[in-house]
C-alpha cells in the first residue's frame, strides 16, 4: 500500500538543541554501509523493494566493508539492517569478516524504515530504456525530485521521513549512551539521511552515486553528500548518465560525421591502415576495460541458461551450414570478381561483435549471455574461419585474420584481464569509478565510430549515388546497399521470430540478449577479410561500397532498433500504469470480497495478511517473506481500523487506496 503520512515529530537536527547535536557528536558514533553489488545493479534495473541477492561480486565487496571495519578498530553496540535480503548479506559477511561485535549475543536487528524505495511499476525496469522513455529531466523529476515518485512507487519526501524516524528512534538513543552503532540499508535511504544528518529538508535532495560496500562515518556520509552535490560532480554526473543514455545515437551520429567529412572532402586521403588499425584497437581496449569493469566472470557459471544457449548456438551453427554450402558448393563463386558474394556470406557467418554487452545494458537484456557467448564465438569463429581459408579454393590470405586476433589480445583479453583483477582487487574504488567514469567508454566507441565512418566511405559516394558520374560504380553503390539490405533484414527477421517462438522457454531479458548476439556480427573481422581481399579482385569499388554499407548498417541500426524497443517500452510501462489504476478501484474491492466468507464486509488482521498476499501475487508476481508481508500487515492494521472495532471494513480500505494508491511492493508503508 502507498506509503502514509508519517505523524511522529519530524524536526531536523537542525532544529534541536547545539547542546544535544554537540552531545550526539562526542558520545557514540554511527557508521553506514550500503549493500554490496545486487543482482539489479549488475543488469542496470531497479530492484526497489524486489528483494534480489548479492552478485559474487557484491559478496567481496561486503567483505572489504567488514575489512574496512576491522581496519578502523570499531566494536559495535547495536546493529540495524533493512529486511531485504541483498542488505542482511552484506551485513553478516561485513560482521562476520569484522568480528566487530562487543559482544556475540548482539543482535542484528531488522528495521522496515530503512528499507528501499518503493519504485512502484518501474521495478524491474532497465535505467536506460526508462530514461530514453521519460526523456532525461522527466526521469530526474520521478526519481530523484523530493515530492515526485513513479506510478504506485514513494516519494523521496516519504523515504526521508520513515529514515528519519528510523534514526532519531533506534540511533540517537544509542549515541546518547556512548555506544556505536552500524547500520547497513541502501542508496535511496542513505542519501536522505544524509540530508537529515547534515540539517537539510528533502527539498534539498540530490542524486549521488553511493558506492557499495564501503563503511562511512556520519561525517563522511555528510562530506560525500556535499562533494557529490557540487556544481563540478552534478555536471559530470549529467555527461555521464546523457553519454549513456545516447550512445548508441552518439555511435550513429559519429559514424556519419566522419562518413560526410570524407565525402565531402571529395579527397582520397585515408589514414594509413595500421594508424586505422592501432587507433581501433585502442579505441576497442577501452571501451572493453569500461565494459568489464561490470561483469564478474569469475561467477558465470549458472548466469546463462541451457536453453540460451542452444538458441544462439544453433542458430549460428545454422548460419556456418548454409555458409560453407554456398561457399563450397560454387553456386556464388566462380571467379574473384564474384569474391562480394563471398563476403556477404562470411558477414553471416561471423561471430557477434564484442560490444554485444553494452548493447544488453542498454535494451534491458540479461547481461551474461552476451557477454560469455559473444566471448566463445569471437574465439571459435575465427579459428573456423581459418579452417575454412585453408581448404576453400578463395583469394583470402589466411594472414588476414592477423588484425583480428590483435583485436583479441589488445581489445579484449588485456583491459579485460586488467579490469577483472582491479575488480578483485577494490572492489569499492573500482565500482564507484565505473559509476562515475562510465562515459570514457562510450566516447571511446563513438571514436572507432567516427573514424570508421571516415576510412570506409568512398570519397566519390555522392557522384555515386547523384550524378552518375561513372556508371560503373553508381551500379556497384546501389548493388551493394541492396545486398546489404537483404542480410541486414534476413538477420533482423529470422532474430525476431527466434524472439517471438522462445516466449515462455526462456525470460524476456534472456530473449533481449539472444537477439543482441544474433543481429550484431563482429564488423571489424569482417572488415579484416575485406581489407586483405580487396587488392586481389577486379572490382574493388565493389568491395569498397560492401564495406561501406555494412558498417552503415552496423553503426547505424541499432538507432532504429532502440526507437522501436523504446516504443514497446513506453507503451508496456503505460499499460502497466493504467492496469495499476484500475487495480486500485476494481481488483482490490474483488479480493476484498473474496475473503470476506461471512459476508460482513470486514477483514481482520489474519485476512488482511492474506489480502496483500494476493495483491502481491498480482502485482510483482510473488509474495514478500511471511515476516515481511505480517509487519506491514500491524502496521496498515492500525492504519486502516480508523473506528478501532478489531477489523478493517471494505469503506475503510477503499478510503485508503483512493488516497494513497497502490503499491506493488507492500513494505514501503513501514
Amino acid at each position: 500500500m502507498g506509503k502514509v503520512e508519517n505523524s511522529l515529530n519530524l524536526n531536523t537536527p537542525a532544529e534541536k538543541s547545539d547542546g544535544l547535536v554537540e552531545k550526539e557528536r562526542k558520545t557514540g558514533q554511527v557508521y553506514f554501509i550500503r549493500h554490496g553489488e545486487s543482482t539489479s545493479n549488475e543488469r542496470n534495473i531497479f530492484a526497489g523493494v524486489l528483494d534480489v541477492g548479492l552478485t559474487a561480486f557484491g559478496k567481496l565487496q561486503a567483505r572489504r566493508a567488514g575489512l574496512d571495519i576491522k581496519k578502523r578498530g570499531i566494536k559495535f553496540d547495536a546493529v540495524y539492517v533493512s529486511h531485504m535480503r541483498r542488505a542482511r548479506q552484506t551485513c553478516q559477511i561485513a560482521v562476520d569478516v569484522s568480528q566487530s561485535l562487543k559482544s556475540p549475543d548482539i543482535p542484528i536487528n531488522i528495521d522496515h524504515r530503512i528499507g528501499e524505495k518503493s519504485f512502484g511499476i518501474f521495478a524491474g525496469r532497465n535505467l536506460n530504456l526508462l530514461r530514453l522513455a521519460l526523456g532525461y529531466e522527466g526521469f530526474e523529476e520521478m526519481l530523484h525530485s523530493h515530492n515526485e515518485a513513479p506510478p504506485a512507487g514513494e516519494k523521496i519526501d516519504q523515504v526521508y521521513a520513515r529514515a528519519a524516524s528510523f534514526y532519531r528512534e533506534k540511533v540517537v538513543p544509542h549515541l546518547e549512551r556512548g555506544e556505536d552503532v552500524l547500520v547497513v540499508c541502501h542508496q535511496y535511504v542513505l542519501e536522505p539521511l544524509a540530508l537529515y544528518l547534515s540539517g537539510l529538508p528533502p527539498t534539498a535532495y540530490k542524486h549521488l552515486k553511493l558506492p557499495n560496500g564501503k563503511a562511512l562515518s556520519k561525517e563522511e556520509l555528510t562530506k560525500f553528500r556535499d562533494k557529490e552535490s557540487s556544481g563540478s560532480a552534478e555536471l559530470r554526473k549529467k555527461f555521464n548518465d546523457l553519454s549513456i543514455m545516447w550512445a548508441i545515437l552518439l555511435y550513429a551520429v559519429s559514424f556519419l560525421v566522419g562518413s560526410l567529412a570524407r565525402a565531402f572532402s571529395a579527397s582520397n586521403y585515408q589514414l594509413l591502415p595500421p594508424v586505422f588499425t592501432w587507433l581501433i584497437v585502442a579505441c576497442l581496449a577501452v571501451s572493453t576495460f569500461y565494459t568489464y569493469l561490470d561483469i564478474d566472470f569469475a561467477g558465470t557459471r549458472g548466469k546463462v541458461t541451457p536453453t540460451v544457449k542452444s538458441i544462439v548456438y544453433g542458430w549460428m551453427i545454422v548460419r556456418w551450414a548454409i555458409g560453407l554450402f554456398l561457399i563450397f558448393s560454387g553456386i556464388l563463386y566462380q571467379s574473384p570478381a564474384d569474391l562480394y558474394k563471398i563476403l556477404w556470406v562470411l558477414f553471416w557467418m561471423v561471430p557477434p561483435a564484442l560490444t554485444s554487452p553494452v548493447l544488453s545494458v542498454l535494451w534491458g537484456g540479461n547481461l551474461y549471455p552476451s557477454a560469455v557467448l559473444s566471448r566463445l564465438l569471437s574465439i571459435v569463429a575465427p579459428l573456423a574461419l581459418l579452417g575454412t581459408f585453408a581448404i576453400a579454393p578463395l583469394p583470402i590470405k589466411v594472414d588476414s585474420l592477423n588484425f583480428f586476433f590483435v583485436i583479441l589480445i589488445v581489445g579484449l583479453a588485456i583491459p579485460a584481464a586488467i579490469a577483472q583483477y582491479w575488480r578483485g582487487k577494490s572492489p569499492v574504488e573500482s565500482n564507484h569509478h565505473s559509476k562515475n567514469w562510465k562515459f570514457i567508454g562510450v566516447l571511446a566507441v563513438a571514436i572507432m565510430a567516427l573514424f570508421t565512418g571516415f576510412q570506409f566511405t568512398p570519397y566519390t559516394i555522392i557522384s555515386d549515388l547523384f550524378t552518375s558520374a561513372a556508371p560503373e560504380r553508381s551500379l556497384a553503390c546501389l548493388q551493394q546497399l541492396a545486398l546489404a539490405v537483404l542480410v541486414f533484414v534476413f538477420m533482423r527477421l529470422a532474430a525476431t521470430l527466434t524472439y517471438v517462438f522462445s516466449n515462455g522457454k526462456i525470460i524476456k531479458a534472456e530473449a533481449q540478449d539472444a537477439y543482441i548476439l544474433l543481429v550484431n556480427p563482429n564488423f571489424y573481422l569482417w572488415a579484416a577479410l575485406f581489407m586483405s581481399a580487396v587488392s586481389v579482385v577486379p572490382n574493388p569499388d565493389t568491395l569498397r561500397y560492401a564495406a561501406f554499407w555494412a558498417a552503415l548498417g552496423f553503426f547505424c541500426i541499432p538507432l532504429v532498433e532502440q526507437i522501436l524497443f523504446m516504443n514497446f517500452f513506453s507503451n508496456d510501462i503505460l499499460r502497466e500504469t493504467l492496469q495499476s489504476s484500475r487495480m486500485a478501484t476494481e481488483d482490490i474491492r474483488k479480493l476484498f470480497l473474496e475473503l470476506d466468507k461471512d459476508g460482513s464486509k470486514a477483514l481482520d488482521k489474519d485476512e488482511i495478511f492474506e489480502l496483500l498476499g494476493m495483491i502481491e501475487d498480482l502485482t510483482v508476481g510473488e509474495r514478500s517473506p511471511e515476516e515481511v508481508r505480517r509487519h506491514i500487515t500491524d502496521y496498515l492494521f492500525n492504519i486502516l481500523d480508523s473506528d478501532k472495532n478489531g477489523t478493517v471494513d471494505l469503506q475503510e480500505l477503499e478510503d485508503y487506496v483512493s488516497v494513497y494508491g497502490l503499491v506493488a511492493n507492500l513494505n514501503a508503508a513501514a
